[in-house]
């Protein structure tokens, strides 16, 4: 393992890989609706706040326990990092378990204020305010770990610096 700044061809390709498996399971969702498994139509007319629940519990939460166990498993690796051949850790030892929950939560947060918007649009419930105010904070979100990533030299994105964490070279 080494201290240096991963180059960030190894990161994204890294989150290629994991995006294949990611779009595999939004894939996989969207056959179950058209095959006519439409659990979320019971929601049409529920609050904004069980459909959000529902989608969260749907596309977020499983996502994020795959990061959240591949990363703080013995590989300390998703399966895309394992491809590039990095780690998470913390300093110099492993991250542990509540660094990687929270890494992760950091990470999808931007997906999920997405979610609260998109829906709000797309229902046109009178939360049009919580829709922008959500997406400017996605944007921020997404920009803050962009910026940081291409200017930082260990390359350590939002993410990593609230959770201690750092991504580097197996």
């Amino acid at each position: 393992m080494t201290g240096e700044a991963v180059p960030l061809v190894r990161r994204m390709a890294a989150l290629g890989w994991d995006y294949l498996l990611i779009v595999g399971w939004l894939a996989l969702l969207a056959g179950l609706y058209l095959l006519g498994l439409r659990p979320l139509d019971r929601l049409a007319s529920a609050p904004l706040v069980a459909a959000d629940l529902a989608i969260t519990g749907l596309s977020v939460v499983p996502v994020w326990l795959y990061l959240v166990v591949t990363e703080a498993g013995t590989a300390q690796a998703t399966w895309g990092k394992r491809r590039a051949k990095l780690i998470v850790t913390a300093g110099t030892g492993r991250a542990g378990l509540i660094r990687v929950m929270a890494r992760n939560a950091v990470k999808l947060l931007p997906w999920e204020l997405a979610h609260l918007a998109v829906l709000r649009f797309w229902t046109g419930e009178d939360d049009s305010a919580v829709a922008v105010v959500a997406l400017v904070l996605c944007y921020g979100l997404v920009g803050a770990t962009v910026a940081l990533m291409l200017l930082r030299r260990d390359r350590a994105a939002l993410h990593d610096l609230v959770a201690g964490t750092r991504v580097v070279t197996r």
